[in-house]
């Protein structure tokens, strides 16, 4: 009996590697979908039902780890990411398979060889510490960000930040009265901020909820946010990002 498997990654190239490489091993997996986002896996996981899920962890808007957690039925999951070694200490203690990104096909070889053990079986049990790794691997809230200017650093409250942008190459902090340049990207700030309080809205921007005045369409399935600052800032959603704009 084989594996029924879904593949999810956003980035076209990586997907399409990994098809390949699972090609080698069609008497255990056979590939019965993909998606190409985290809101389209939900579905086609809660639809088809497979045994096994190789699920990229960085994806704009819904990312890997959300997926998991908005399934009712959790099939196994085998994550591929680009997380630091603190990372994936958690996935290996927790009998959660990882991949690390690029995938390669001696790696791929040890993760099917530990499929086929459970060819047949629940995922109930390999499965059962999934939540608690997500939360290990959720970091501590912040409350400031550092800004360095010239020989001073200034701690901004994030209770102050009207949005983030990511601008040629550099990360600037907005808050009511001017603009600061900071040296985390934006990738790393969206892992620890709260999720609650700031929503990211496109692959440059992440917004103080509390400073959104009104969200309204727009073009091509688009939103576009008014922000309560002095400048009355208008800010363009992407279409990638529309499902954190509706969770809103």
């Amino acid at each position: 009996m084989r594996l029924r498997a879904v593949v999810v990654d956003d980035e076209d190239l990586a997907r399409r590697r990994l098809l390949k490489l699972l090609l080698k091993y069609g008497n255990v997996v056979e590939i019965v979908g993909e998606a190409v986002n985290g809101e389209d896996a939900v579905g086609l996981i809660s639809s088809l039902r497979p045994d096994v899920v190789f699920l990229d962890v960085q994806m704009p808007g819904c990312d890997g780890f959300e997926v998991v957690r908005r399934l009712k039925e959790k099939p196994f999951i085998v994550f591929a990411t680009a997380y630091n070694e603190y990372a994936l200490k958690a996935f290996e203690e927790n009998s959660v398979d990882y991949l690390l990104k690029p995938v390669e096909q001696k790696r791929l070889d040890r993760t099917i060889e530990k499929l086929r053990k459970f060819t047949g079986g629940t995922a109930s049990g390999v499965n059962e510490n999934i939540e608690k790794m997500l939360a290990r691997l959720a970091p501590p809230g912040l409350r400031r960000l550092k800004v360095t200017l010239g020989d001073r650093i200034i701690l901004v409250d994030l209770t102050d930040v009207v949005y983030i942008e990511s601008r040629d190459k550099y990360t600037y902090l907005h808050t009511a009265d001017r603009e600061y340049v900071i040296d985390e990207t934006l990738a790393d700030l969206e892992g620890k901020l709260d999720g609650s309080a700031f929503v990211r809205i496109h692959r440059s921007l992440i917004v103080n909820v509390k400073f959104i005045r009104e969200i309204v369409r727009w073009f091509a399935g688009r939103y576009k946010v008014r922000l309560k600052d002095a400048k009355e800032t208008e800010l363009i959603a992407a279409r990638s990002y529309a499902g954190n704009i509706r969770r809103l």
